[in-house]
């Protein structure tokens, strides 16, 4: 559809707002990655279940033997004399059922861990989502502070081109010296310079933009008149340690460090399994005997096993499990200290961008009218060309740092709320952006 409306408006620029490119994350290569492993992952936990079911199996085999069987009978008082037991051919049937009866809950363990690695996954692949959110914020905003400065830019090229038209004038008519004007005309060359590069750091965000979205964006609008509610940094903070998808897939790793135990310490238990087989053998495949043996060899059974010492590996191996579960512990605990820092260390930033933003506000007004000033008095020949491309280019600057304040504070709140969780950056911030 945007190519077609491409060749019905060629000259029309088609800019992407803030939420498409928000929505668009969901194209991305590495996010579909992630969600491949969640599935895979609940794969794994379904075949785990699997286990804790009884298994049925069907076999048939065949064997040729190279001499016939046969068996010795030894009396006293005579020679030993030997007689057939079975024939060289022989086929064999089975249905085979058998249940794990005990494991030392190894196979509730397994089950349990397939459980939470699942959650993990999931909770990794939204946290990938939500970091993927903080980059295409971060370049969504350097696109606009980009797009900005270049305005600004032309926007000096254009008032440099009108005062070299009227200092072009004022030389001819001999009001003013050949160094004047080659110095607005020098200025003229800097300023085109400066949009040169203007434009090629755009488009290199947008070639960003584009690799992170797997799709091509031609510019970028943020909603900068909108915004989120007033942010209570306590309350984020709070909200960032209760439901945040990296401590949550923390909190699963402990789970998951919990049930290694029980694993390990399910191999100091016996383990009971139940069997149960329908059995036939013969001579042919009709499986009907042999003639010197029973057809039918079904039977029922069960089996205990119990490793009593192994050199102390199992201990050790639960004495490990145990120091695991201890680390993942203390890194979660670390973890969650460092997010509060950070939070309230973003929160500062923001307020740091909110004061410079007011600054800057009142430079720019002070610019306009100096700028304004200048250029009146460069017509009275009250001010010289230096002074006046000077001014020019001061105001040019004053926009652009206004423009990309702008930018740079509304990057900073979908931070901070992307800092608390997805769900949270959508309730808090996202919903008040649409339009």
């Amino acid at each position: 559809m945007k190519r077609l409306f491409f060749l019905v408006l060629p000259g029309v620029v088609l800019a992407q707002s803030y939420l498409q490119i928000i929505d668009g994350i969901e194209n991305a290569t590495a996010l579909k990655s992630a969600h491949r492993l969640e599935m895979a992952a609940k794969a794994a936990a379904e075949a785990a279940e699997g286990k804790n079911l009884p298994s049925l199996a069907a076999s048939f085999g065949a064997v040729w033997l190279k001499d016939t069987p046969t068996v010795t009978f030894r009396i006293p008082g005579t020679p030993p004399m030997e007689a057939p037991m079975g024939t060289r051919r022989n086929f064999t049937g089975s249905l085979r059922l058998v249940y794990p009866l005990f494991t030392g809950y190894a196979l509730t363990a397994t089950i349990d861990k397939a459980a939470w690695e699942r959650k993990r996954s999931a909770l990794l692949a939204l946290d990938l989502k939500r970091n993927l959110y903080l980059q295409a914020t971060e370049l969504a905003s350097a696109c606009y502070a980009a797009d900005a400065t270049l305005k600004a830019a032309l926007e000096a090229k254009k008032a440099m081109d009108d005062a070299y038209e009227k200092a072009k004038g004022l030389y001819d008519n001999g009001l003013l010296p050949p160094s004047d004007l080659y110095n607005i005309e020098a200025r003229r060359y800097a300023v085109e310079a400066e949009i040169t590069e203007a434009r090629s750091q755009k488009r290199q965000i947008l070639n960003q933009l584009a690799y992170l979205l797997n799709e091509p964006v031609d510019s970028v609008e943020l909603p900068l008149h909108l915004g989120s509610k007033p942010i209570d940094i306590e309350e984020l903070i709070q909200t960032a340690l209760e439901s945040r998808e990296d401590i949550e897939a923390l909190q699963s790793a402990l789970m998951i460090d919990r049930t290694e135990i029980r694993l390990a310490r399910s191999r100091l238990y016996p383990s009971v399994d139940l069997a149960a087989e329908l059995k036939r053998r013969g001579d042919t495949p009709a499986l009907d005997g042999d003639g010197y043996s029973n057809p039918d060899q079904s039977y029922v059974g069960a089996s205990i096993r119990w490793n009593l010492f192994d050199g102390f590996s199992d201990t050790k191996t639960v004495e490990a499990a145990r120091y695991r579960h201890l680390a993942t512990a203390e890194r979660l605990k670390d973890y969650r200290a460092r997010i509060r820092m950070e939070l309230k260390n973003a929160f500062s930033r923001l307020l740091a961008l909110r004061s410079r933003l007011k600054s800057a506000t009142m430079e720019l007004r002070a610019q306009e009218a100096y700028c304004r000033l200048t250029q009146g008095r460069f017509e009275n020949q009250l001010a010289g060309a230096d002074e006046l491309s000077r001014s020019i280019a001061d105001l040019s600057s004053a926009r652009a740092k206004v423009s990309v304040l702008e930018s740079r504070i509304f990057a900073q709140k979908a931070t901070l709320w992307l800092m608390a969780g997805i769900e949270t950056f959508k309730k808090g911030f996202l919903s008040r952006t649409a339009p």
